[in-house]
């Protein structure tokens, strides 16, 4: 299963190319805006290095969030473009289920990510590693510091939780392995299928109050 997965609404993009398990390639380029000129530039060379078209690819994923507006809007609407003209399957994923999918244990696993602004976008797993001692909220670092227990931070955003963390964006290739070798049936997978919502978790901050 020939799959594509990518990722434009943190910190530049990131995608990666994976057959039935095995990585094939990947790509990633560091840049603060430009995504929308970049991306699909990006995708086709990734594809065309290892000789590939938008045609051969069976599955495409993208995040839908938390982060950028437009960066999130770009990647659903780049890739839904990419499934529907090559008949491949789209998913769209919450950026923090990728982050937790590279993950062995989740037990006490804070994960924060950036959101170009005083707060942060952040999920906290409890002791158990399977239930959530906070879902997918936005807060201040200095709230999620005080009111939840946690051992361990990554995220676009950890280093504003621990000043030691090293920030991260979610990793392409862990998801692209996943979508190829993954059959119909795992939870994560079919919640993904065909789910177009884009993840904001906050309002906007454009335009102003609609004039009477």
């Amino acid at each position: 299963m020939l799959s594509l997965a990518f990722e434009c609404a943190g910190q530049g993009l990131s995608a990666a190319l994976a057959q039935d398990g095995e990585l094939i390639d990947t790509t990633a380029l560091a840049m603060d805006r430009g995504q929308p000129a970049a991306l699909l530039p990006a995708l086709h060379d990734l594809l065309d290095r290892r000789g590939l078209t938008g045609a051969d690819v069976q599955r495409v994923g993208c995040t839908l969030g938390p982060g950028g507006f437009t960066g999130i809007r770009l990647g659903l609407s780049a890739a839904l473009g990419l499934a529907r003209s090559s008949g491949a399957a789209f998913y769209g994923f919450n950026a923090f289920d990728v982050f937790a999918l590279a993950e062995s244990d989740c037990r006490g696993l804070c994960i924060a990510l950036e959101s170009r602004r005083t707060e942060i976008f952040a999920r906290i797993y409890d002791d158990s590693g399977n239930k959530l001692a906070l879902n997918d909220a936005v807060m201040a670092p200095q709230q999620v510091q005080a009111q939840f227990r946690f051992s361990r931070v990554i995220g676009s955003a950890a280093s504003k939780i621990r000043a030691e963390a090293v920030d991260a964006e979610p990793d392409m290739a862990v998801l692209a392995r996943f979508m190829s070798a993954t059959t119909q049936g795992s939870p994560l997978l079919d919640q993904a299928r065909d789910k177009t919502a884009p993840l904001y978790l906050r309002a906007p901050e454009i335009g102003g109050p609609a004039r009477p």
